[in-house]
């Protein structure tokens, strides 16, 4: 994004301006971007997708293509949308082509200055009742709208992935969003069909990243400290916690399996767990390896070209089946 970016775009601003439909702007159309998009067109609105690198614009029609012939086959996505949703789709290869947007979901790496400068970009460009989202997994959303003109118009959504299966959504407002931005974020995400969860306060790594993290840390101590192997540790978590997780939080399974258990467990147990400060000695030689998991092949278990193919149908296929439990067995 540090590059001087083009003016042009693929699709004339009279031909989106033609549409009645709510339009939404994507920056960013990596792995999440593209999901987000995704799920976008299957519940209906406009999507303009912008990113510097021709090779993503390009991949996101593939990855889009593929997502919602998938929900179609599935029954979860009506034929007329599978039809149109290259009509309703605009790639741009220019932040101005995003300026008609309602809403602008900035969905770039982790690197604050990078979203700080795509933040200035977007701001001499959209109106000033335009609204900007980030998809940032962890940064303080108050840090993210510093120096901004508007700052009350920003606000976190965090989306999961595959973002067009998932219910997942997190709405985190930064100290200046202003009230009606948290309550249109809100509801954007239930016409997106998400179960939107709103923050009480701006914290790094919100709700979901907190749990899971703290999770992580310690399956990385079981293994550096030799009590477990990597596999052990997978298998041991998928059988209990994976178990239950999706019907119940972890305030709804004490409740269910009786709170004072809970209690006694925690006085003898919480001071041995780990609370390391530095990343896992674990995760340093994955980072040496270089590994990305299944999108490398090199990871915490040895991956074949067909086997990693395998995985990711299996993820995809799993998530599909989860969805369905899900709305099996509603949590309120």
């Amino acid at each position: 994004m540090a590059k001087r970016l083009s003016s042009t775009t693929t699709t004339s601003r009279k031909a989106m301006r033609s549409r009645s439909v709510q339009r939404i702007g994507i920056v960013g159309l990596g792995l999440m971007g593209r999901g987000i998009a995704s799920c976008l067109l299957a519940n209906g609105f406009e999507v303009v997708g912008f990113d510097i690198s021709a090779t993503q614009r390009k991949g996101s029609l593939k990855h889009i293509s593929h997502a919602l012939t998938e929900l179609h086959k599935r029954k979860l996505l009506p034929a007329r949308r599978l039809a149109d949703w290259q009509q309703q789709y605009h790639v741009v290869t220019s932040p101005e082509g995003l300026a008609e947007c309602a809403l602008v979901i900035e969905s770039v790496a982790e690197d604050l200055e990078l979203k700080r400068g795509i933040y200035a970009q977007l701001e001499s460009i959209l109106p000033t009742k335009a609204i900007i989202a980030s998809n940032t997994s962890s940064l303080p959303i108050t840090s993210l709208q510093q120096g901004r003109l508007h700052p009350s118009r920003m606000i976190g959504m965090h989306w999961g992935e595959p973002a067009e299966i998932m219910h997942y959504l997190e709405i985190i407002p930064g100290e200046h969003t202003a009230p009606s931005v948290i309550r249109y974020a809100e509801k954007f995400g239930r016409s997106c069909g998400k179960e939107p969860v709103v923050l009480k306060q701006d914290i790094r790594g919100f709700l979901s990243n907190r749990l899971m993290y703290a999770m992580m840390r310690e399956a990385c101590h079981l293994v550096e400290a030799g009590i477990a192997d990597i596999a052990d540790v997978d298998r041991s978590f998928r059988n209990d916690i994976g178990w239950w997780a999706l019907l119940a939080g972890p305030f709804r399974w004490m409740d269910l399996t009786g709170i004072p258990a809970y209690a006694a467990v925690m006085e003898g147990l919480l001071p041995e767990l780990s609370d390391t400060k530095t990343v896992p000695r674990l995760m340093k030689q994955m980072q040496k390896k270089k590994a990305e998991g299944i999108s490398n092949r090199k990871g915490f278990y040895p991956y074949t070209h067909s086997s990693s193919k395998r995985w990711k149908k299996d993820w995809v296929d799993f998530t599909y089946d989860m969805k369905r439990l899900a709305e099996k067995y509603k949590a309120d």
